[in-house]
């Protein structure tokens, strides 16, 4: 009887222990906080990241994430008064290069040799954009390509074909505004899309004629807008395009203008596919097109991309394990994949296979081809004063009817020499 209540209590030892080794590792683990600071500001994209934190949870309930929305303008101060009252977020949203000194603290962690990196397979112009001097400080979900979005149905009523010189795209803008319909959507209340209209032009005309420090330059005081006729050009065919205005155009946030042209206020409007699946949204039927914007020269242009949801890790982080681990997740074809199918946003990361719309399509062939002007080949982007100051002037350029460009470009200068003489 003795031997027997020995063996049936050895086998209750051992059954214990090994349903202790098959349990969840995840419900022994100490409770761990994710703290997040991004920028993603539409619906969609709010919608479909929650999404993806919840199923991470789900598999790791000890995790749980603090996560705040910051609009992109005030994005860059928060960040900074973060850091700077030790309250470094374990993630942080953000292009690398824009964000040096925050880099130079060392709050942000080296991902050069991270296994993830090798994984996701980008392209050198993808590293750029993810990195600060040659270092790569971000892992980017997906990429936004600019370009002119377009109503077909408005095209096609007034049998319209997408332009490929400026002197097209005039002659479309009056035939709409001969028959009431305004050519353009704009939302220029928010200083970001001055500054990306700009873009279509002087991107292009710089990595053409070989000036990837252009950027570098102007912000060290060793060259000044006055050196780059490219950015006059940008200038001048903005200009052409602003005389067809809505009233609305600084009145419009982002939200606003994009329910508006989704209705059919408008016939174009100048975005990024980040925003492609808010518009349709509002309206499923809208059939969308994109042709990159015209240049006067005779010469195709190219389409401006940059990576984007590109992510930053705190270096310092107390539980930069789990917070590295997410970001396995998140990357991870199955997760990356999911995030494509609800935001419609191309991805960069390897085997997902989602059906996309003609707009996204059009925006993967671009990159996959070549005729693209990727932020990631210039030494350095605008950041803080300097964007804040650029995107300020643009705007107030745009608002102001006079449109005098030698006074924008003077101003602009007097600007950044005002930053650069306060760093000295």
């Amino acid at each position: 009887m003795k031997k027997h209540l020995i063996v049936i209590l050895i086998v209750t030892v051992v059954s214990l222990v090994f349903l202790g080794g098959g349990m969840s590792t995840s419900s022994a683990e100490k409770p761990v906080t994710i703290t997040m600071l991004h920028y993603m500001g539409n619906e969609v994209k709010l919608n479909a990241f929650n999404s993806i934190l919840k199923k991470y949870r789900d598999m790791n309930p000890h995790v749980n994430f603090d996560v705040q929305a910051i609009s992109q303008t005030e994005y860059f101060t928060q960040l900074r008064i973060r850091i700077a009252s030790g309250d470094t977020p374990d993630i942080m949203m953000g292009q690398p290069s824009q964000y040096p000194d925050i880099i130079e603290t060392g709050y942000v962690m080296d991902l050069s040799k991270s296994e993830l990196v090798n994984q996701l397979k980008l392209t050198g112009a993808d590293i750029g954009d993810s990195s600060y001097q040659g270092i790569l400080y971000g892992l980017p979900l997906d990429f936004k390509t600019y370009g002119v979005f377009y109503n077909k149905d408005i095209f096609d009523k007034y049998k319209l074909k997408e332009p490929t010189t400026q002197a097209e795209l005039n002659a479309i803008c009056k035939t709409l505004k001969d028959n009431g319909i305004d050519p353009w959507m704009r939302n220029y209340s928010n200083a970001t899309y001055p500054d990306i209209e700009i873009r279509a032009i002087f991107w292009p005309l710089l990595m053409e004629n070989g000036k990837y420090d252009a950027l570098e330059k102007l912000m060290n005081g060793k060259a000044k807008f006055a050196d780059y006729p490219e950015f006059r050009k940008a200038v001048e065919l903005w200009t052409q395009r602003l005389q067809y205005n809505r009233i609305d155009d600084y009145s419009n946030d982002i939200t606003m203008a994009r329910v508006k042209f989704a209705s059919g206020e408008a016939a174009m409007m100048y975005e990024g596919t980040w925003a492609y699946a808010q518009i349709a949204g509002f309206n499923p039927d809208l059939r969308l097109g994109m042709f990159a914007m015209p240049r006067d020269d005779g010469k195709p242009n190219q389409y401006p991309i940059q990576l984007d949801q590109i992510f930053m890790v705190n270096s310092k982080s107390d539980h930069l394990d789990a917070t590295m681990d997410f970001m396995k997740f998140l990357l991870s074809p199955e997760i990356a994949g999911f995030w494509t199918a609800e935001t419609l946003n191309p991805s960069v990361v390897p085997g997902v296979t989602v059906q996309l719309p003609e707009v996204m399509k059009v925006a993967m062939d671009a990159k996959e081809s070549g005729n693209i002007a990727h932020a990631g080949n210039f030494t350095a982007q605008f950041y803080g004063e300097f964007a804040s100051n650029w995107r300020s002037y643009l705007q107030a350029y745009a608002a102001d009817k006079g449109h005098d460009i030698d006074g924008l470009i003077e101003e602009l200068q007097a600007a950044f020499d005002e930053i650069i003489k306060s760093r000295r």
